[in-house]
């Protein structure tokens, strides 16, 4: 199984195409590419159209995925497609853009009823102008991984003006490339996402793991529809 490739898709989560966020998603996917085995591809959400959940529980009372038809479709099944991810957002009052978060509320059929995010690896990264809140940005989308049954395994921060290095903020000339403190972190980002994405598939197909039987929900309920799950399917191919 040493021949085996791995695939990790990077999300950034912000209206900004080309921006901060972009390139912060950009360096840790690039990172990760270096390694043996491991495929990159990359989704902003800038232009995108993606309607926010509206808790019309149509998912829920039919089993089937949102039944609105936006630029989430696409995006998640890209999502379905990845044995790792990594997320971007910027730092927006304390917490991320409505971008990312309208996005990942469109998963519900998922977390209920597929469980097709279980043991996907996580890793998520942040940009701030004045360094805070990044805090509050990177436990938003641990936290909303955790319903999806995902894995956070890194994460990675870092400024966008010369508080980077110590000083009144200002703007630098390329953003968050020139903040060398937290490029590192970013990076290390990737390594650790494509790393960890790595062993989880090897062991994987090697049949560690539970059962759909033994297999839990957030909710702590049987995923009913195991049996349609994509990841299963692609991982036989």
């Amino acid at each position: 199984m040493k021949d085996f490739k791995v695939k990790i898709l990077g999300i950034s989560g912000t209206p900004i195409k080309g921006g901060n966020c972009d390139k912060a998603v950009h360096a840790a996917l690039d990172t990760a590419a270096q390694m043996e085995g491991v495929e990159t591809e990359f989704i902003s959400l800038a232009d995108k159209k993606i309607a926010a959940c509206i808790h019309c529980q149509y998912c829920v009372e039919n089993q089937c995925a949102c039944k609105f038809e936006d630029d989430a479709t696409w995006i998640i099944e890209k999502m379905l497609e990845a044995d790792g991810m990594i997320w971007g957002a910027p730092v927006w009052t304390h917490s991320i853009p409505p971008q990312l978060i309208n996005l990942l509320s469109r998963c519900r059929y998922y977390v209920f009823f597929t469980g097709d995010f279980r043991n996907i690896v996580l890793g998520v990264v942040t940009v701030s102008w004045m360094g805070v809140g990044e805090e509050f940005a990177l436990l938003s989308m641990e936290s909303m991984s955790g319903n999806l049954l995902m894995i956070p395994v890194a994460r990675g921060w870092g400024k966008v003006s010369t508080l980077a290095f110590g000083q009144r903020p200002a703007h630098m000339d390329n953003g968050v490339l020139d903040d060398p403190a937290g490029m590192v972190r970013i990076k290390l980002v990737g390594t650790r996402v494509a790393e960890i994405t790595k062993k989880i598939k090897y062991a994987s197909l090697a049949g560690v793991g539970l059962t759909p039987e033994e297999e839990r929900s957030i909710t702590c309920g049987k995923f009913p529809h195991w049996h349609l799950r994509r990841k299963l399917v692609l991982s036989k191919g």
